[in-house]
């Protein structure tokens, strides 16, 4: 499924993501991680690797800035969460990476015997993983 999804990032106008191989530390990670309280799911960890962040259809994916957590703002991933747990629009078991026109797309803390979590959208199930939610919300 990645080959899949680097071909259409590649291919897709709509997809602005940051250069291949050009992402965030895991240190940066890391340090997401321990402040949200929440491990993240292995395809999201590649995502941010590699891609760092972006946009799809001008909708951000939410992304780790890697700027001090205490003063970053826009769609960095610890502000938002932190942001959308204050609010009541999220709790601590859910880590929500992209705010679209049809709604709020998140993880949820689960069991599981993998180190993937699947997406949800507004309390219903999306996607078996964040590649899946990748490609779906790419199309094509």
């Amino acid at each position: 499924m990645i080959d899949e999804l680097k071909k259409r990032i590649a291919s897709t106008d709509g997809v602005d993501f940051g250069p291949f191989g050009e992402g965030i530390s895991d240190e940066w990670i890391t340090k997401a991680e321990e402040r949200l309280h929440f491990i993240f799911p292995e395809t999201y960890k590649w995502w941010l690797k590699n891609y760092m962040g972006g946009e799809i259809y001008g909708e951000e994916i939410f992304s780790i800035y890697g700027l001090d957590f205490d003063s970053v703002i826009g769609g960095d991933i610890v502000y938002i969460n932190e942001l959308n747990r204050k609010e009541g629009f999220s709790n601590s078991e859910q880590l929500v990476i992209c705010e679209g026109e049809d709604g709020m797309f998140y993880f949820q803390k689960q069991e599981s015997l993998t180190d993937e979590l699947a997406v949800f959208r507004d309390g219903e199930y999306y996607a078996s993983d964040f590649i899946e939610f990748l490609i779906k919300r790419i199309g094509g």
